[in-house]
């Protein structure tokens, strides 16, 4: 399947799918695309044929247009009508199985009603039939053939005809033209030295034959009246094709593919956007903003087709301003903007789009199930492949980075500049080597609480431990403006904060009451002190926890069992924002708590941030149930009794010099055992320090007390 949405893929693409993009329209359909109708003629149509508008040229009114029987109650409908080109022109399509009896007619009419008006007189008017590839080109097919093995009978009968064939061949005697030769006929022409006097027609009415493809389908093929006048002639032309339903793969029960991120590079091609997947939802969670375009006219204002049935040929429209987020919260867009990304921006105003704008739809047709290829370092498609635990699925979103920036931590007495490590690009992706105009910052300096002030000075104090956030806005035009805000910490950080010790008193998440045992046990199931069946040392209680069952702001907490995370202390499924599964104890979600609030019942709930970072839900924000047997501490509060511990973590456990983890002397392996000395206070976490006199992280997700 190949993306129409890119401006310099778009042309060559659809010309060679759909055959040409037709221009605009505005009235809605009669005959919608999934009923049992013969001809669907679009959501803009052209039946009306007292409409002489688009049709009238040199004089006459020209109307060219296809009928066919509809199979299911034998009623004839009519197709939408040519017109003059270049102009406004609303094709249709053939639906395979439900027609029958395929006819081409012209109507040409002399529209005077003044009786002193001479004769009009013809100067030559072909009716150019679908196989016709001298006129047409790459447009000309021979699956639409006559049908017929005699002489067309004109109405008037006395009007003079000549045949052409594909092998440019003429003939004004039909009598002599053998049986087998009238498949070849490419046009009819009403020959000059005919007449039409004030409100006269000639009509013809030309039997066509389909020879479709094994699905029963065919390319867009075209017909047209070419009206001369001298060696010069107006097409007054229509486009149209035999087509069926398509089941689209994303459509289908169980599909779980997202929108696959991608980057132009240098050399054209798409490259997987890695760094920015994480905010792209699943597609069938987006098919609202999927539209579907059966008579490819949405180029020029068309509605979507409003059944949501695709036919072979047509063009998917994705409206890149209607996906949801990742979480169902806002927009994909929004997401987008502000984190230093957008959509592709239009190079040229083809197609709808105003030039250097941010892309608003991208336009795809299904020559297969694949819109557009994103491609892996490797060099594969990233299209099926699974990326982050999720499969990538069968639509491609372009996007470009405006700003690129990252978190970073400076040395006490260390210099901060604004820009220093932020990187601006412009429209075409080309690197800045100096800041843009439109590029502003501001400066918020976070307490220990995840509290922000602004920093009026917009500068950094780096003389003194503490954690900023600087948001950098970046105005690319009147449309376009993405933001990028990165966490800049000095020295250690925020100082450890007074507690705020809410009340322990009422239920729990999963509403029963909230016990209040003393001490933590059981770090293989709800995992806060040593291993299943071994006690653990009672130790004054760390600064991690203001209770034993409540954790404090900032601490960080992961969950043992399945839990929710929602949009209020009202956990229902409306204000669900993600679930997160029960995992190993490697891969448990965790939180940081930023706040407390109690539900209408006085069920206490954490607020959190989610800070699973290269998951899809990492800086997601709301509440999760406060209750223990959901949710525990993720830094051990205590020592083993063992004084025990082992590596867990895939990768190992580093060993530092001091307790704020800095100065690496050594990393152990996964499965080592190490003895512990003392349990250490670190800001809102622990360490342990090892009998060697080194510090190593309490943190469960990489150790596990005692020999494991």
């Amino acid at each position: 399947m190949e993306k129409k949405g890119l401006r310099g893929l778009l042309l060559p693409i659809v010309l060679a799918v759909v055959g040409i993009l037709l221009v605009f329209g505005v009235f809605s359909s009669k005959v919608n695309a999934a009923s049992d109708s013969a001809i669907y003629n679009g959501t803009v149509t052209d039946l009306d044929s007292n409409n002489n508008s688009s049709r009238t040229v040199n004089g006459l009114v020209h109307k060219v247009w296809m009928t066919a029987q509809n199979t299911k109650n034998g009623q004839v409908e009519s197709s939408n009508y040519g017109a003059a080109q270049p102009g406004v022109t609303h094709n249709f399509l053939l639906k395979n199985g439900n027609y029958t009896d395929l006819h081409l007619h012209l109507k040409i009419t002399n529209s005077s009603n003044e009786t002193t008006v001479n004769f009009q007189a013809i100067n030559s008017e072909w009716l150019v039939l679908p196989i016709n590839k001298n006129f047409f080109g790459n447009a000309a097919t021979d699956q639409v053939t006559y049908s017929g093995t005699t002489p067309i009978t004109p109405d008037p009968s006395n009007v003079k005809l000549m045949y052409t064939f594909d092998n440019r061949t003429d003939r004004t005697d039909g009598s002599s033209i053998q049986p087998e030769e009238w498949s070849h006929l490419s046009a009819i022409v009403i020959q000059d030295g005919n007449s039409l006097g004030p409100g006269q027609s000639i009509e013809l009415d030309v039997p066509l034959r389909v020879t479709p493809d094994a699905d029963g389908n065919t390319k867009t093929f075209t017909f047209a009246n070419m009206s001369y006048n001298n060696w010069y002639y107006t097409a007054i032309q229509n486009w149209a094709r035999v087509a069926s339903p398509v089941e689209l793969n994303y459509r289908q029960p169980g599909y779980q593919g997202v929108f696959v991120a991608g980057e132009k590079a240098a050399n054209g091609e798409l490259n997987f956007a890695s760094d920015v997947q994480k905010y792209f939802p699943k597609i069938t969670n987006s098919l609202g903003a999927i539209g579907y375009d059966n008579t490819n006219s949405f180029i020029d204002r068309a509605p979507d087709d409003p059944d949501n049935v695709f036919y072979t040929g047509g063009l998917q429209i994705v409206h890149l301003d209607k996906i949801p987020s990742v979480n169902g919260n806002g927009l994909l867009i929004d997401d987008l903007h502000n984190n230093g990304y957008s959509f592709a921006i239009s190079p040229d105003n083809d197609y709808g789009h105003k030039i250097g704008t941010e892309d608003k739809t991208y336009i795809y047709s299904i020559a297969n199930n694949k819109p557009f290829s994103n491609v892996l370092k490797d060099g594969s498609d990233a299209s099926g492949q699974t990326y982050n635990n999720e499969l990538l699925g069968h639509i491609g979103l372009q996007v470009q980075q405006f700003i690129g920036a990252s978190d970073k931590t400076i040395p006490l007495k260390g210099t901060w500049s604004a820009y220093d490590g932020a990187t601006f690009y412009d429209t075409n992706q080309t690197k800045l080597t100096t800041v843009p105009d439109g590029v502003s910052y501001v400066v918020k300096k976070v307490d220990a609480n995840n509290n922000e002030t602004d920093v009026t000075s917009k500068k950094i104090d780096t003389t003194k431990n503490g954690v900023y956030r600087v948001t950098y806005t970046y105005v690319v035009n009147n449309g376009l403006t993405v933001k990028k805000t990165v966490t800049i910490t000095v020295g250690s950080g925020n100082p450890t904060p007074t507690p705020t010790t809410p009340s322990t008193s009422g239920t729990s998440g999963n509403g029963s009451t909230a016990s209040n045992t003393g001490n933590n046990t059981g770090n293989a199931g709800n995992g806060s002190g040593s291993t299943t069946g071994s006690t653990t040392t009672t130790t004054t209680k760390p600064s991690t926890s203001t209770s034993p069952n409540v954790a404090v702001k900032g601490e960080a907490v992961y969950a043992i069992k399945k839990i929710g995370l929602y949009k209020s202390t009202n956990f229902t499924k409306a204000n669900r924002i993600a679930w997160y599964s029960k995992q190993k104890r490697t891969n448990r979600p965790m939180f940081v708590v930023t706040g407390y609030k109690r539900n209408s019942n006085g069920t206490l709930r954490y607020k959190v941030r989610d800070v699973n970072h290269g998951r899809k839900t990492a800086g997601k924000t709301g509440y999760i149930t406060a209750s223990q047997k959901y949710v525990v501490p993720v830094y051990y509060a205590s020592v083993p009794k063992s004084k025990k511990i082992t590596v867990i973590a895939k990768k190992g456990v580093n060993a530092y010099k001091s307790a704020k983890l800095t100065g690496k002397v050594k990393c152990y392996k996964k499965g080592t055992h190490l003895r512990v000395k003392k349990l250490v206070k670190h800001n809102l976490t622990t360490r342990y320090q090892l009998t060697n006199g080194k510090y190593v992280t309490t943190n469960k997700k990489l150790i596990i007390g005692g020999d494991y």
